[in-house]
């Protein structure tokens, strides 16, 4: 398996969605996707931000009449279809068909054109940055998309090629297998959102309260207790890991 990245960095006033971002520095995502066919592709990314800033990309998601993202010179015929999976004051997760990536230029529709299907597409958007990491099968073409995506892209987005090198793990979401009631985990996903985990911290508890909208003692209170299942989460699944390498050497 092969690993791409790069990075996208947009200027004010390019693409709605990614103004978004601009305007509110708290508002995050992260993403996978993954093209099924030559035309087709899915995705599902999570937004965590204010509750005014996930409304306007809820908006320019699925409001007919809010202009859309635009990523490259030329006008995109796709058809796209969203689901919202997720709504809560501070997370928004939304599921995403998109069709006819033919008529399009962008990211997503140039690999489907150039590189092997079945990769899988990794994304985080933040301020002016939107972040790619692609898992390949090959990097057959690689070379073409790079070119591609380079020529297509709207004036105000600039193109940074990271890295092309064998796979890392793939990013593991330990949230997801870890049972907690919804505000604790909306909670802790603001923190690590807003880099209340990182040495040194981006956030104090305090201002994490402020984001949310919520008493301080709540926020402590709600990371606590996550902190907790996550730890006893963490603990079970080692156990159960130990547990079937031993019966598989007996």
């Amino acid at each position: 398996m092969r690993e791409l990245t790069f990075t996208l960095e947009y200027e004010d006033g390019v693409d709605p969605l990614m103004d978004t971002f601009i305007e509110n520095p708290t508002l995050s995502s992260e993403s996978i996707a993954s093209c099924v066919r030559r035309d087709r592709l899915w995705s599902l990314e999570r937004f965590f931000g204010s509750s005014s800033a996930l409304d306007s990309v809820e908006r320019i998601r699925l409001d007919d009449e809010t202009p859309r993202e635009e990523m490259t010179k030329s006008n995109c015929g796709a058809v796209r279809q969203h689901n919202i999976l997720e709504r809560s004051p501070t997370t928004l997760a939304l599921y995403s068909v998109v069709k006819r990536l033919h008529t399009c230029d962008s990211v997503m529709a140039v690999a489907a054109r150039h590189l092997d299907l079945g990769g899988i597409f990794q994304s985080h958007r933040r301020g002016n940055c939107f972040k790619w990491r692609m898992l390949m099968p090959t990097d057959e073409n690689v070379d073409v998309f790079h070119e591609q995506v380079e020529t297509n892209l709207d004036e105000g987005i600039q193109f940074t090629l990271g890295r092309l090198c064998e796979a890392e793990q793939l990013n593991y979401d330990s949230l997801a297998t870890v049972s907690m009631p919804q505000e604790q985990r909306n909670t802790i996903r603001a923190a690590i959102q807003h880099g209340y985990y990182e040495t040194p911290r981006e956030i104090t508890v305090s201002e994490l309260a402020e984001v949310l909208d919520v008493p301080q003692s709540t926020v402590s209170y709600r990371l606590r207790q996550a902190e907790a299942q996550l730890a006893k989460g963490y603990l079970q699944r080692s156990d159960e890991e130990f547990r079937t390498q031993v019966s598989h050497h007996t």
